[in-house]
């Protein structure tokens, strides 16, 4: 046989082995009534390469993930906004053929679906993050300006607690969280994230992020300021900015003992986070934090995130009211 044919056949039949080991996932995302649930991101893990291969449901709530390596995964619909549960399914057998079909019927969550409660389900939900390269500034670097819409960690991490902070988040969990800041109109985190809106304004020398909660902004410097010396201790701490290339890295520190991280993790003045900004698209913003607290943890803690671009939205005002009597509902009295 010719060389040249010898190669063409070769080539032909590597290509059609490779088609063979690919496969792919099927479905349809619904809440507990039934109803569609539109643009909920979707990710299948491959459990021996930890690849991640995500998509998102259709407005009919149709979901593929297609060409997926034979393998076996786990498939995950991270929370939608703070109406729907995280899904996971783990042991998914992803073969050649036929397409592994999952239909996901999705928990309510703390708001118990109640119809307008929960407006970053909305937004999630109506919003279809646009396509492109990523904006850059004059100065090159890359521009994050623009209203978000946050999201939560998919695949969350345990913090390793210390045992005193393990007995007090076990404590506010079991009451469901009565104490928590939020419910005194205090601010509800330590950094901007989760499900909600936001917007973020950068200049070269400060990028401010304001939010439609209290104290509704956080402003970072990138002027090249060192932290105070002695920072007078507060809820979102004094940040920084560098760039390291195309990811800003925010450095604070110099938070009050009063937060509440998550679901009422506490945290002391040692807490110091890390977050890194990066902008690989047009329509997305991937954020990291990592929480580091001697005091409370046995190990750094990280967090990660996918925000969405959303050109046809924009924060409100937002007031809290003061007098809030919520609390003494939450302990059933």
């Amino acid at each position: 046989m010719h060389p040249r044919l010898l190669f063409a056949v070769l080539f032909f039949c590597l290509h059609v082995s490779a088609q063979d080991r690919v496969g792919s996932i099927t479905g349809t995302v619904t809440d507990p009534d039934g109803r569609a649930v539109a643009n909920a991101p979707v990710q299948a893990a491959n459990i021996a390469t930890t690849t991640v291969y995500r998509a998102a449901t259709s407005a009919s709530g149709n979901y593929m993930l297609a060409k997926l390596p034979v393998g076996t995964y786990t498939l995950v619909v991270p929370d939608v906004g703070f109406t729907l549960v995280r899904f996971e399914r783990k042991g998914v057998l992803v073969q050649s053929s036929p397409a592994s079909r999952i239909d996901i019927r999705l928990e309510w969550g703390g708001n118990l679906g109640t119809p307008g409660d929960d407006q970053s389900a909305f937004n999630l939900a109506k919003s279809t993050a646009p396509s492109g390269p990523p904006p850059r500034t004059r100065e090159g670097k890359l521009d994050f300006s623009g209203v978000w819409i946050g999201s939560f960690d998919p695949n969350p991490e345990v913090p390793a607690l210390l045992p005193w902070a393990e007995a007090l988040t076990k404590e506010r969990m079991a009451n469901a969280g009565k104490d928590a800041p939020s419910t005194f109109c205090l601010p509800p985190f330590i950094i901007p994230g989760g499900p909600l809106i936001y917007k973020i304004v950068q200049t070269p020398d400060l990028l401010i992020t304001l939010f439609e909660n209290v104290p509704n902004f956080r402003q970072v410097y990138l002027d090249g300021r060192p932290h105070p010396k002695e920072p007078n201790p507060s809820w979102l701490g004094h940040s920084t900015g560098t760039w390291q290339r195309d990811t800003l890295v925010i450095d604070t520190v110099g938070f009050n003992d009063k937060g509440w991280l998550g679901l009422g993790t506490p945290h002391t003045e040692m807490l110091h986070v890390i977050e890194r900004y990066w902008r690989p698209d047009l329509g997305h913003l991937e954020v990291e934090a990592t929480l580091e607290d001697a005091g409370t943890f046995t190990k750094p803690w990280k967090q990660r995130s996918a925000w969405y671009l959303a050109p046809s939205d924009d924060v409100l005002e937002y007031v809290c009211s003061e007098n809030n009597s919520d609390p003494k509902h939450m302990t059933g009295k």
